[in-house]
């Protein structure tokens, strides 16, 4: 089967994936594509390679390879058991012997596919889940002399980059995001930065600042439905940041709440969140805080 491999995709082969992605959502009930990689479809001097099949017009299979060698590859429904997943396995590999798959829900189809082309689960990012209730509405209580506030775009950025940096030294993707990245999330229509929370240090001035220590960014994703009520969207706990000179001091508990206590305060019924399977002390805070698991998705390899 031939397929077209591309550093750069035209607007047209762009929205070709994008609807390709939607209609896979639909049937399977999970998103192919995470955030990132769907961005990068569109975002020009994305350093991503792009992988379609058939060439042309009428796209039915589409794999992105990552600078790092992470893959996200869907096959539209009505073309599945044609080959087309097993060639972009194959083309992936052949370009990137090191190539890393999401399976996005680890689904049956991804299951077998990673069977058949000798691929082990290397890596599991959990969904969890828990409603948000009316605790969730009190407001928390930082250790002192912390205090709160909302992100200010065009002036917190470098400092959001700073913490996320460290707190996510040993992230494969978090810990490298870019400015780009930032700002490509800032013009996205579900970004509110009333919901980006900065944990500072009015003791500690950076530039005549306080110093940002912390952070707890919220999601609302309208394409994101909560379990609970399929009318609304859940709350997403998208990224909790805690510098390393700020661990272990008390601040998880109060830092997961701060980003409750702002979905609780938009009516909504669910919050969900993202970590990794290994990531043994966030996933213990979680479950304190009421969480369990909803969904898995995991990260085949050779």
């Amino acid at each position: 089967m031939t397929i077209t491999t591309t550093d750069h995709l035209t607007s047209t082969q762009a929205e070709e994936v994008v609807g390709l992605a939607e209609r896979a959502r639909a049937t399977d009930g999970v998103a192919p594509l995470s955030e990132q990689f769907v961005l990068d479809l569109r975002r020009p001097g994305a350093k991503a390679v792009h992988l379609l099949t058939p060439p042309g017009s009428g796209v039915r299979g589409y794999a992105q390879i990552a600078t790092d060698g992470a893959v996200e590859l869907v096959v539209d429904p009505a073309a599945r058991r044609s080959g087309h997943g097993r060639s972009l396995v194959g083309a992936v590999l052949q370009a990137r012997p090191d190539a890393r798959f999401w399976a996005h829900g680890n689904l049956a189809g991804a299951q077998a596919l990673a069977a058949v082309e000798g691929l082990r689960a290397v890596r599991d990012l959990r969904v969890m889940a828990r409603p948000l209730t009316e605790a969730d509405r009190a407001e928390p209580v930082l250790p002192a002399p912390l205090r709160s506030r909302p992100f200010v775009v065009g002036q917190d950025e470098a400092a959001w980059l700073e913490v996320n940096a460290a707190a996510f030294s040993h992230h494969p993707e978090q810990g490298r995001m870019t400015l780009a990245d930032v700002e490509a999330r800032e013009a996205q229509a579900w970004f509110d930065p009333a919901g980006l929370i900065l944990v500072e240090d009015p003791s500690e001035l950076v530039d005549g600042r306080p110093r940002v220590v912390a952070f707890h960014w919220t999601k609302v994703d309208p394409n994101a439905t909560s379990s609970l009520d399929p009318t609304r969207p859940a709350g997403e706990v998208y990224v909790v940041g805690i510098h390393p000179d700020r661990q272990g001091r008390g601040l998880a508990g109060p830092l997961t709440a701060l980003g409750t206590h702002h979905l609780a305060g938009l009516g909504l019924p669910e919050v969900i969140l993202y970590v990794d399977g290994d990531n043994t002390p966030a996933v213990a805070t979680y479950r304190r805080a009421g969480f369990s698991d909803a969904a898995v998705h995991v990260m085949y390899a050779r």
